[in-house]
């Protein structure tokens, strides 16, 4: 997938809020637009195959990398270094010009500071930018490579970028969650979440739906404490459940963080 664009505005996925969380399973099947038996039989082959045209993979969008004299022409073409060049430019005419030495030093370490500060704000920018790609290339390295779901009534591993929304996704200890979900059976699961709420101890689960106390808006319900969802890229570290894929690539909470990264 390149970027959310490609996929479309009108994916659902970009367009639709639904807080999942506050939802009862049976709400969230009928969102959705799932089959009361959807839990049993999980999507067919080809309804896995339109929804992953419609969606988009499951993969986070990739910043195009740009070349050290990119960078550097990114962070100079400005209107602020344009007029310390030319201020430099005029100073250096009169370090060349001028008899007075006085004034020749003058000229000459107002040349040397302008450019003193030219560099090194340019240096800062591409080292800050490397640092950007860098926390980019390591939440794409938290991702699972794979994910156990059930189609067409039967349980078959998948590449996780071919997940899609509606998918009916099966957890086990020690998986990587493949991409964010509404639990629909849990058995003494519990997800460590640190990279999303910093939360170090493990997080238990539930599949009740989350009661929102009146006037607050869903949305603000901490990630911690919304104990009936699985976040992708967190991982399980007791027990196991069954969760159906709500949010796939940059639609996931790892994946708002990743578009916050590379803008």
């Amino acid at each position: 997938m390149g970027s959310a664009e490609d996929v479309g505005a009108d994916n659902p996925q970009m367009s639709e809020n639904s807080p999942w969380h506050t939802m009862t399973i049976e709400e969230t099947i009928k969102q959705m637009g799932l089959k009361n038996d959807h839990a049993k039989t999980g999507l067919s082959v080809d309804e896995a195959a339109d929804r992953l045209i419609k969606f988009g993979a499951n993969k986070m969008t990739e910043k195009v990398k740009k070349t050290l004299l990119q960078r550097i022409w990114h962070h100079i073409n400005n209107v602020l270094v344009y007029v310390l060049i030319t201020v430099a430019i005029v100073s250096l005419i009169q370090a060349v010009t001028v008899s007075d030495g006085q004034q020749k030093f003058t000229a000459w370490f107002q040349v040397a500071l302008i450019v003193s500060v030219i560099t090194l704000n340019t240096w800062i920018g591409i080292y800050q930018e490397g640092n950007a790609e860098k926390a980019a290339d390591a939440l794409k390295n938290m991702l699972s490579s794979e994910a156990r779901v059930i189609r067409g009534g039967k349980e078959v591993m998948v590449p996780a970028e071919n997940l899609v929304p509606g998918d009916v996704c099966l957890l086990g200890l020690g998986d990587k969650v493949p991409s964010d979900l509404r639990l629909i059976s849990v058995s003494n699961l519990a997800t460590g979440e640190a990279a999303l709420t910093g939360e170090a101890v493990p997080i238990d689960k539930m599949t009740d739906a989350i009661p929102v106390e009146g006037g607050l808006d869903p949305e603000h319900v901490p990630l911690g404490d919304r104990k009936n969802m699985c976040y992708s890229a967190t991982l399980v570290s007791v027990g196991s459940g069954v969760g159906i894929a709500i949010s796939t690539g940059d639609f996931t909470q790892i994946g708002t963080i990743n578009r916050l990264v590379n803008s």
